[in-house]
């Protein structure tokens, strides 16, 4: 009770805390109680005596009476009492609740963020995903934090999550879009959750629910208010007690955290403090500041706004306090496919993709036939990501030509199991990879016109796949001097994002050059140095050769949201970063020739730099396109008016022309002036992050539900359009079941349209008729474009596959 004495009296207000035995909400003869349980009125926090007994002050803005949950318990209704009169006995009945914490205090949880479900409906899909994981995996408890959205989304959230229908302890944050119309903004985030603030323990871990400072409308509570009682609810806490912070949004981008009112502050650098864990943002980002650990999570249920994965995130603790975490992703039902070997293939590689969104998968194996010989039994795949098991496969020459049977099943931790079977032609020796070209850029170059020398058709065949240990987001693979690189994300910091050269021949990975965190978009290549951006500004020049640092520097870019663009390399220049960090440099040396002055970073972009015509071609998602001079760096222009400040796609540039999609329209703009050339209304989604690609004929670009759209590229009509499956992860913001999404940019190699697409398939289309004449299903999502040269096509899945396709 530090500073009670500074506010004016109240009434007093006490009760009980004990053991509920019998379930009925009533403290009864022999029942037990509780000794040490913090009780507070949102200002004073006391502990209950000996006989489990509290007694509190009050003050003068009290509405709740609260308890710290203590570990080993669960609340029988709910763990706060509204206040109804100036005094009163307000009891807690505690139900005993052990699940999901071992014998040294280790234990799990599950946050969930921006489900935002006032204008939704299907939301028992994800929500049952959620509660299947936890009476699979038996977490501690599950928090959302934050923006259910609204009256009618917070009405309706907690009939859809909460402690008995979940059957484990759900608490909830407010967000800013919680903060509704009533008295204070509060109000009816109060009526339906409770108090905005409170703590609770869980093995040894101290954790804190705090509230957004503001939001949609102005709260009742103020900063000073939280500070107060969070300064009565640490005075409890010893100094070495793990903690953990609940809130929607993050509270600095440094390394100071220090929760400031206007006249009360507190220094949490003092406690033990773990892990800052917000929401907000809608991605999927995790960050070292000095000793605490910040972690955003995007939304479970949809495309996040950078499109970011939509995932909920799980938290594993230790006895010690420590953490590891890891994203889940929603409405994936045992789903598993055989990646390799199909049909007619080079690799003895055993690539098996496999998902459950419910249970982690405990083993998987395959067995290989011979018609009704069998040549290999329940042989073990080896887990080498989060996504992929894989295995290299033993088999003989005598084998070879014949066509052989293949079948994996997998095992779930729930006790599940899912099979599956392929047919395939053992052909070692067969294909030779023939790289001719390089292919340096997103689409081939920096003005990402998508156009092979390649000639490829339906005849492709696989001729190798290797894994490397990690997923692969947007970084495109590239070609360069008969290697592939391409680049990892690390969403966990678990040491896994890395920059990787691979023979082209064979798949054998040359060198890895580790990098601080993810490496979300687009790698290029100039002057035999290939660069990279991870999200926290390192800039990367790795020689291609021997994978050996070249240079490297801190772009000044904004503390959130992380560097997701993607940069572009021409005539031995790199163009990097975004906003005030958009930059010039010499590649060879790493001196900086200009830095942009006249736009600002924002989040949600997830565009690559174009060049070419005189130009530098960025993106700021909900602000501009904008273009730089290309030798000077000074901005020619801006264009945000007609859905052009809605944008995940990057421009392609030709004979001084942007084509490029935005919102729900196509646009042809004058590189050098930004006047709009054409615009058409489409009527569909295009918030993808897919490059037009203009042939003699059409204008062909992926969508967020319709899959690929070709236009005819002179009366701009609809010439076909090519559907795709539902996506296994949704990226496209707000994007949601049922959704044929294609992040990627197409390439033409030939008469061949290839692209890949979040259903996880690598498609050959006809140019002219959109009809797709050779596929290949990976089981992962496809969200790097694809790269082509000589007779190979280079393909890469979230998996962390590297696929190679050569035409017979």
């Amino acid at each position: 009770m530090l500073l009670a004495a500074s506010l004016p009296a109240a009434a007093a207000h006490h009760g009980r805390v004990f053991v509920d035995k019998n379930h009925n909400g009533s403290f009864d003869k022999g029942e037990k109680v509780l000794k040490d349980v913090k009780v507070s009125d949102g200002l004073n926090v006391v502990k209950t005596d000996a006989n489990g007994m509290y007694t509190l002050p009050g003050h003068e803005r009290e509405r709740f009476v609260f308890i710290t949950l203590p570990s080993g318990y669960k609340a029988g209704d709910k763990h706060y009492h509204p206040i109804t009169a100036a005094a009163g006995n307000y009891d807690f009945g505690l139900i005993p609740y052990q699940a999901g914490i071992d014998k040294k205090g280790a234990h799990r949880f599950i946050q969930v963020s921006d489900t935002e479900i006032f204008n939704t409906t299907g939301n028992e899909a994800w929500a049952e995903n959620i509660r299947q994981y936890a009476a699979n995996e038996k977490p501690a408890f599950i928090i959302h934090t934050g923006d259910i959205c609204y009256e009618k989304g917070l009405k309706e959230h907690i009939e859809l999550m909460n402690t008995q229908n979940m059957n484990i302890p759900m608490f909830y944050c407010i967000g800013n879009h919680d903060l509704v119309k009533g008295k204070y903004g509060e109000e009816c985030f109060e009526k339906y959750y409770g108090p905005v603030y409170y703590s609770f323990d869980v093995a040894g871990v101290h954790y804190i629910v705090t509230p957004m400072p503001g939001g949609d409308y102005r709260p009742g509570y103020t900063k000073d208010d939280v500070c107060r009682w969070l300064k009565n609810d640490l005075a409890h806490v010893s100094p070495e007690t793990p903690i953990y912070i609940f809130n929607h949004d993050i509270l600095t981008y440094g390394n100071d955290f220090t929760y400031k009112g206007k006249t009360e502050s507190i220094n949490l650098n003092e406690y033990n403090l773990k892990a800052w864990i917000y929401g907000h943002w809608h991605i999927n980002h995790k960050k070292k500041q000095g000793n605490v650990y910040t972690i955003c999570t995007s939304s479970l249920d949809k495309g996040g706004i950078d499109h970011s994965t939509s995932a909920y995130r799980v938290m594993h603790v230790d006895g010690k306090g420590d953490f590891t975490s890891e994203l889940r992703y929603t409405y994936l039902d045992k789903k598993l496919c055989i990646a390799s070997p199909v049909g007619e293939s080079a690799s003895r590689v055993v690539t098996a993709n496999v998902y459950s969104s419910v249970s982690p998968v405990r083993k998987a194996s395959y067995t290989c036939t011979d018609g009704t010989r069998t040549i290999l039994k329940n042989k073990p795949l080896t887990q080498v990501s989060d996504w992929t098991w894989s295995a290299d496969m033993p088999l003989k020459e005598q084998y070879k030509g014949k066509k052989l049977t293949l079948q994996v099943v997998a095992e779930f931790k729930n006790g599940e199991t899912t099979k599956t079977e392929t047919n395939f032609v053992y052909l070692p020796g067969e294909t030779t990879v023939k790289l001719d070209g390089n292919w340096d850029n997103l689409a081939g170059n920096a003005a990402h016109t998508g156009i092979s020398t390649a000639q490829l058709d339906s005849t492709l065949s696989l001729a190798w796949v290797r894994n490397v240990g990690a997923n692969l987001y947007m970084s495109s693979p590239l070609i360069h001097n008969g290697k592939i690189f391409t680049a990892s994300i690390d969403e966990d910091l678990k040491g896994k994002a890395f920059i990787y050269a691979m023979d082209g021949a064979s798949g054998k990975i040359v060198w890895k050059y580790p990098v601080a965190s993810s490496i979300k978009n687009t790698i290029a290549i100039t002057d035999d140095i290939v660069f990279a951006q991870d999200v926290l500004g390192n800039l990367y020049a790795v020689d291609c050769e021997s994978g050996t640092l070249r240079w490297k520097t801190q772009l000044p870019v904004n503390g959130l949201p992380g560097l997701i663009e993607g940069l572009a390399t021409d005539k031995g220049i790199v163009y990097a970063g975004t906003g005030k960090a958009l930059s010039a440099f010499e590649a060879r040396t790493g001196k900086l020739i200009w830095r942009n002055n006249d736009w600002n970073q924002r989040e949600g972009t997830t565009t690559t730099l174009s060049v070419g015509s005189g130009v530098v071609i960025g993106s700021v998602q909900w602000s501009a396109l904008y273009a730089n001079d290309l030798k000077t760096g000074k901005k020619l222009w801006s264009a945000s008016n007609h859905g052009l400040r809605n944008r995940g796609a990057s421009a392609a540039i030709h004979n001084g022309l942007l084509y490029l999609i935005s919102n729900k329209a196509f646009f042809i703009m004058e590189a050098r002036t930004g006047r709009i050339i054409v615009r058409k209304t489409l009527p569909y989604s295009v918030d993808v992050t897919s490059t037009p690609l203009l042939t003699d004929k059409e204008i062909i670009f992926g969508t967020a539900k319709e899959g690929l759209v070709a236009l005819d590229n002179q009366t701009l009509e609809e010439k076909w359009k090519c559907p795709v499956g539902d996506a296994l992860i949704y990226t496209s913001p707000y994007s949601r079941p049922v959704s044929g999404t294609i992040e990627t940019t197409p390439v033409l190699a030939g008469k061949m349209i290839a692209v890949g697409a979040s259903d996880g398939t690598i498609y050959g289309v006809d140019k002219a008729t959109g009809k797709i004449t050779w596929k290949h299903a990976t089981g992962s999502p496809v969200f790097g474009s694809v790269a082509a040269s000589g007779n190979a096509l280079v393909a890469t899945d979230f998996g962390g596959n590297v696929y190679v396709f050569t035409r017979k």
